[in-house]
């Protein structure tokens, strides 16, 4: 046994490692936070190069990481928000969505305009170091949409705006949401997560027929609609910024073909929820400043059905993240996993619930 000194020497000597552990692991924070800002500030140097904006006066500031990941950048010319678009995989589609940007800002869309780089990779695109392609944008001063806010002449006059400039899209580039009535895309989703344990396969296997049967559905619709156009395709209340001058629509990346009424269906229902119901006077004045813009009355059973393609879309996201086929950006796991296993399970319930939106509408 010890005794009391060399107990207490022993004592000392574990605080001291102890003490020179915690030193160790602070000079290291100390020394990736300066990394993390010395990158920072470059990071910001070569944006303001790329976009010719003069010397950056900062470094590039996190913003959110929804979809995409966002900054601003403090430059001589202004303050400005970058945002990373990882579109190496859908190149063709991105500079499509960018094209239709140009017509929208030309047809005086209320919306973010975008700053051209100096030598452009791809539309208003720039290939930056160390970030990949890089867009631009005169900064914003507005705050998000708020529940209590009723945009609605401002929505259905904009959608209809956006009907006009392009009237032609092409149904067969129409967005995956519509597409997704494959049974082998299942099949094979369900098999790689039974063999791996996902937790959402039991899940799947016992809900595949309702998910088959509601793809189905979301792709007839879209093929009966035959209203194709070009279009912004992410037309929601999180993509609304509200300043002293009136809402402005940003997020234009994945803008393309789609159907004009299904489009305006869901962004009416989006809009003008309360409470998880959709508001009848908010619904009633949408579609009206819709139809006096141009836009064409909808209604019918069909109506609602890219709601449901969206949730199919995201499903399948998620499903792929879990599988390893799609990156998980900045979502979790387990949080992936644990929703997607909601989602299948809550199929049924939630095409009723659309259909009985839809009635409303």
């Amino acid at each position: 046994m010890l005794d009391a000194g060399e107990a207490a020497d022993s004592g000392e000597a574990a605080d001291a490692r102890e003490a020179a552990d915690a030193r160790e692991a602070a000079d290291a924070r100390e020394a990736a936070d300066a990394r993390e800002a010395a990158d920072a500030r470059e990071a910001a140097e070569a944006v303001a190069a790329a976009f010719g904006l003069g010397r950056a006066v900062g470094p590039l500031a996190a913003l959110s990481y929804r979809s995409s990941p966002t900054w601003t950048l403090a430059a001589r010319a202004g303050r400005f928000l970058v945002k990373h678009v990882a579109a190496e995989e859908w190149r063709d589609d991105f500079a499509r969505a960018m094209r239709f940007e140009d017509k929208a800002l030309a047809a005086g869309i209320a919306m973010g305009r975008p700053v051209s780089p100096e030598v452009p990779a791809l539309g208003y695109a720039a290939e930056v170091d160390g970030i990949g392609l890089v867009r631009v944008y005169e900064w914003i001063d507005g705050r998000p949409l708020e529940a209590s806010d009723d945009v609605s002449t401002w929505l259905g006059s904009t959608l209809a705006r956006l009907h006009r400039i392009e009237p032609d899209g092409r149904p067969e580039a129409a967005p995956e949401w519509y597409r997704l009535d494959d049974r082998a895309l299942w099949d094979g989703w369900l098999q790689e997560g039974e063999r791996l344990r996902k937790p959402w396969a039991p899940s799947l296997r016992e809900g595949l027929t309702g998910i088959l049967g509601a793809a189905a559905w979301v792709s007839r619709a879209f093929l009966e609609a035959g209203d194709y156009v070009v279009t912004h395709r992410d037309v929601e209340p999180w993509n609304v910024l509200v300043t002293a001058t009136g809402p402005v629509l940003i997020d234009w990346d994945v803008a393309g073909p789609d159907s004009a009424r299904l489009e305006a269906a869901q962004a009416t229902l989006s809009f003008s929820a309360r409470d998880g119901m959709p508001d009848p006077g908010v619904v009633r004045r949408t579609i009206g400043a819709y139809v006096d813009g141009g836009g064409v009355p909808f209604s019918g059973a069909d109506v609602m059905v890219r709601r449901v393609g969206l949730r199919l879309g995201r499903l399948a996201e998620r499903l792929r993240m879990s599988l390893g086929l799609q990156s998980l950006g900045p979502h979790d796991l387990a949080g992936v996993e644990a929703r997607a296993a909601e989602q299948i399970a809550d199929m049924p319930g939630f095409v009723e619930r659309v259909r009985l939106f839809g009635s409303m509408l």
